[in-house]
């Protein structure tokens, strides 16, 4: 029997990230198990059921580089032998028409998004290339980067961001072994939508789907049209299950460890598939209709066609 693998995952009191934590455990691995306030909002059956193979530790992932670089040495020692995946899963979303967004709200969902899963894999890379015993990197991206929906235009724009870095850093890191992947999911009930400061129980379905009415605003009606798709069919948009996610998601990982090949941006979610796809043939289409013109900005002389060679030559970098 192979010796436990460990995990440390961020955003474990709800949804996918709990989920990782239960499947995880059932299948007798360690899991450092990370949040804000992780001691009071974490289900306490399971630590104490786990006393060996469950370490919490409090991690915001909002916090600056140097406090998460004292996090990260802080955890490698919980079990011997270090870490063997980082999976940074905490994310928040919120419906908010772009017009109205304050510079707080920006902020904080690119913070928790995007630049707090950076600043997390910041702080680890050096264990990790000092280990040389080949880790994998995960993140818990979206769907939406090919499909964003109204009102939601920064919850995509970080979460597209996200997956764009992720695609640069798994060139990267190739020569260090150290693998790295995207989950980009559909939709899935958890607690991603409600404020940070959200009370350790989840909240039941329906108020994910409604928040509380918004103010007088121009954007009222297509709020409102947006929240009643949602409410109309809550299976048909948001089909997902977080503890078959989860599942899924640790058997591509352990594919990834034992030598097997697996892309670097993976769609989980029938509803994420359907809607990638639709977004792939009207990007071909467009592309072809348009071609003429894309290829007219070349300069004189120069041979078209050559973005293959560009593309093999970027991909062995």
């Amino acid at each position: 029997m192979s010796s436990p693998k460990t995990y440390l995952i961020t955003g474990t009191t709800s949804g996918i990230g709990l989920a990782l934590v239960q499947h995880l455990l059932s299948q007798s691995q360690n899991v450092i198990a990370t949040g804000r306030n992780i001691v009071s909002r974490f289900p306490s059956d399971l630590v104490t059921s786990h006393p060996d193979s469950l370490k919490l530790l409090e991690l915001d992932i909002a916090s600056p580089l140097p406090h998460l670089q004292s996090i990260a040495a802080q955890a490698w020692d919980l079990f011997p032998g270090g870490i063997d995946v980082l999976f940074n899963n905490a994310g928040m979303s919120a419906i908010k028409p772009f017009e109205e967004a304050s510079e707080e709200y920006i902020s904080q969902i690119y913070t928790v998004n995007l630049f707090g899963p950076m600043r997390l894999t910041q702080a680890f890379l050096p264990l990790f290339r000092n280990n040389r015993k080949g880790v994998t990197i995960a993140f818990t991206s979206s769907s939406s980067t090919y499909t964003p929906l109204p009102f939601m235009s920064h919850y995509s724009a970080s979460k597209s961001a996200l997956s764009t870095t992720i695609t640069s850093l798994a060139k990267e890191l190739l020569p260090f072994h150290i693998s790295v992947l995207a989950f980009e999911c559909g939709g899935t009930v958890t607690n991603l939508g409600q404020p940070r400061q959200s009370s350790p129980s989840p909240p039941p379905p329906s108020s994910l789907l409604s928040p509380p009415p918004p103010q007088e605003t121009p954007y009222a009606q297509g709020i409102t049209s947006l929240i009643t798709m949602f409410t109309r069919d809550p299976p048909a948009y948001m089909p997902g299950s977080p503890s078959k996610m989860a599942k899924i998601m640790v058997s591509v990982i352990n594919k990834i460890q034992k030598g097997e090949k697996v892309p670097v941006r993976l769609v989980l979610g029938s509803d994420a598939w359907e809607s990638v796809n639709q977004n792939l043939d009207e990007t071909q289409q467009v592309l072809q209709e348009w071609k003429h013109v894309s290829w007219g900005t070349d300069r004189d002389g120069v041979k078209g066609g050559a973005e293959g060679d560009y593309l093999r030559a970027v991909s062995i970098l």
